[in-house]
């Protein structure tokens, strides 16, 4: 709904005008008349005229009096100031509230009809001002015929207005309202304007809400202002922006999604903690065969490592899902199938890195062990250690300054080799031993008496060696989320809330969660596998879709973290297309690096798509590329997506120290995402 504010002086055609817009659908709000309602009914506003001017200002009825409150504030321009300050505030209210009706009447248009329309701030409300304007001579003719009164008084209330300039200084639009003009050749011409305001013609200018507090004091804004705002991209600080109701809605999504890091470690964990919350909101899992219907909440793990969820739509499959996909593995340090051995009367654990670390970071900070042992019996125990309160940690050492002359002169990618990256565990030997590695024996013996293990059950297991860090507030605002595992459970924890939030939708929402992102995809737990386009077919059957079909309408936003500018590192960045701290959720129109490559690179009708439901909904977004062209790059599971013959998008929550131990979000970008995600499962 657009609203468009009316002013002109007396006798130019603004009710011709207000007509033609009606006809278009409009609700047209008279503040004349308002005004005079609010006289007549409203109790604030006389408590708060007669505490200011007293009680000569009411009639005998004890009702506020026009006339008497005009011979106040005559020739007193601070009463008429004073007057004028305390009436408009009440008039926009009741001018905010009226819109507010109008938009749930589902009208196209509202008209603010107001002489002083841009003086009492009113203007600020409006999508498009437009000052209705005619010649003095025909305005003076007008008057007299209209209202009866003689050409002397007629000229001098024309000469009392303001000028024609004031109106093109102020107003977006200016209908002109010639001395030759037929009533119905002016209509036309306001209908063709105000056609091309409500979005059938070109970009219009636009006027900034504003908030209630500061209604009378921000400066009216020039033509000039206007047109930059409209036509040129001038992207402002998220705060700037953010609503009061976004901001209560974002503490309480991030104080959840901290819960969230903190209770997924590993992809493992993150699965059985979105299964923990997905069922609280009433998912089950589905089965293939079942019988499903509108509004019902489906979930299907993979291997315990990767997740699938499904809101059903009321639109049949074959118009397609709106899909959400993240990935919930993180970079971290692997246990070797052989990692325990002894050196130098210390016990170490043997690492293969996951993913692309950068080694010098993972040295002299402390560690948790989480994971599964496979025993040969066919059980699986769970491991954890170093996340709970009073268990210990663990290091990985690295050389003393006094030393490292060496070390130094090295590139930093080979300071510390990849076989160096070895875990510190113990260094107290065991006790009733006299052989080798007692070291390694009683480290052993711990394991085997808490979990019953065997040295060769590491055969079968998958244990990794992750931050012990807590999420926590970054920051003397509290304006960001320092945490391991940002890159891509800040993303996935959006896809995942975005779908629960969710009851009905139009059309089926899917959520997929996948696993071995960090690696590329691969494996029965990765997006390359097939267990995605299995629980698909399996929805499909439950309406007997074709799969591909389905496909072929879908749309997915690959949910992933892209690169945030960081003013420490400007040489790498290409600022005018790189995310900003602050600035919302980071749309990449392609990854990939040098030239492209590896990227899916969404068509320009997609983007247009994406920034059209994004805007429609009130989230704040941003364009975002990974670095300069030739610096670097890098992929997402979008790739995957496309291959599928579904339109997708990367988007996501720009991070800054990406791949890092400890990684920095800001919460209004992470909240941003969400909402955008919401956004997209509502189509």
């Amino acid at each position: 709904m657009k609203i468009i504010g009316i002013t002109g002086p007396t006798g130019a055609g603004k009710t011709t005008a207000l007509n033609v817009l009606a006809g278009l659908g409009g609700e047209i709000v008279d503040c004349d008349a308002v005004y005079h309602e609010l006289l007549e009914y409203s109790e604030p506003m006389k408590r708060e005229l007669t505490a200011r001017f007293g009680r000569g200002i009411l009639s005998g009825e004890g009702r506020l009096d026009r006339k008497l409150l005009g011979q106040v504030v005559f020739q007193d321009q601070d009463a008429l100031l004073a007057l004028n300050a305390i009436t408009h505030r009440y008039v926009g209210k009741e001018v905010r509230a009226r819109i507010a009706v109008a938009e749930a009447e589902g009208r196209t248009a509202v008209a603010i009809d107001a002489i002083a329309l841009i003086e009492s701030g009113l203007g600020k409300l409006c999508h498009a001002v437009v000052g209705v304007l005619a010649p003095a001579e025909v305005r003076v003719k007008r008057i007299v015929a209209r209202e009866g009164i003689t050409e002397e008084y007629a000229r001098l209330r024309v000469a009392a207005q303001k000028e024609d300039a004031y109106f093109r200084a102020n107003c977006t639009h200016i209908l002109e309202n010639s001395e030759d003009d037929t009533p119905e050749i002016f209509a036309e011409r306001a209908r063709v304007l105000f056609k091309t305001i409500l979005g059938e013609g070109p970009i219009q200018a636009t006027v900034q809400d504003i908030k209630e507090e500061n209604f009378m004091e921000e400066k009216v804004k020039t033509i000039g202002e206007l047109r930059r705002e409209a036509l040129l991209d001038n992207p402002k600080n998220g705060y700037d922006r953010l609503t009061i109701e976004d901001e209560a809605a974002m503490k309480t999504y991030c104080e959840d999604y901290k819960k969230f890091l903190d209770a997924g470690k590993t992809e493992r964990e993150c699965v059985d903690e979105a299964i923990r919350l997905a069922e609280a909101q009433g998912f089950k899992a589905f089965t293939r065969g079942m019988t499903v219907n509108p509004g019902e909440k489906l979930y299907r793990a993979n291997r315990g490592k990767a997740l699938m969820l499904a809101v059903v739509g009321s639109a049949p499959l074959s118009e397609g899902v709106n899909i959400g996909a993240a990935h919930i593995d993180a970079p971290r340090l692997d246990l070797k199938q052989r990692p325990l051995y002894e050196d130098s009367e210390l016990a170490f654990l043997k690492t293969h890195y996951y993913g692309g670390i950068r080694k010098y970071q993972w040295v002299t900070i402390p560690l948790e062990l989480h994971g599964v042992v496979a025993l040969k019996s066919g059980a699986t125990v769970k491991v954890t250690v170093g996340n709970g309160a009073g268990d210990p940690v663990f290091t990985i050492d690295d050389l003393l300054p006094h030393l490292a002359q060496d070390q130094s002169k090295k590139p930093l990618n080979e300071a510390i080799p990849a076989e160096s990256l070895n875990i510190l565990v113990g260094s107290r030997p065991y006790k009733n031993d006299e052989g080798t590695d007692r070291v390694k024996l009683a480290v052993m013996d711990i394991l085997n008496q808490k979990y019953g293990i065997t040295e060769t059950d590491f055969i079968s297991a998958e244990l990794a060696a992750v931050p012990a860090f807590k999420a926590s507030d970054v920051g003397f605002d509290r304006s960001m989320i320092g945490a391991y595992g940002h890159d891509d459970r800040v993303c996935s924890f959006a896809a995942l809330a975005g779908i629960m939030a969710l009851n009905e939708p139009r059309r089926t929402a899917v959520c997929m969660l996948a696993d071995k992102e960090e690696i590329g995809s691969e494996g029965v737990t990765g997006m390359k596998s097939a267990a995605f386009d299995t629980f698909m077919s399996d929805l499909c059957d439950t309406q007997r879709i074709p799969l591909k079909a389905c496909y072929e309408k879908s749309f997915c936003l690959s949910a992933d973290v892209t690169a945030a500018f960081d003013p420490n590192f400007p040489e790498v960045y290409e600022k005018r297309n790189s995310a900003l701290v602050n600035y919302g959720m980071g749309l990449c129109k392609y990854t990939g690096s040098r030239g492209k490559s590896g990227a899916s690179d969404a068509t320009a009708e997609v983007v247009g798509y994406a920034r059209r439901v994004l805007d429609d909904a009130g989230v704040m977004w941003q364009m975002a590329e990974l670095g300069k062209a030739d610096q670097g790059g890098g992929g997402t599971v979008a790739v995957y997506m496309a291959e599928r013959d579904i339109d997708t998008l990367d988007a996501g929550v720009p991070v800054l120290s990406m791949h890092a131990p400890f990684e920095t979000v800001s919460k209004l970008d992470c909240y941003m995402t969400y909402k955008g995600m919401k956004a997209i499962y509502e189509q």
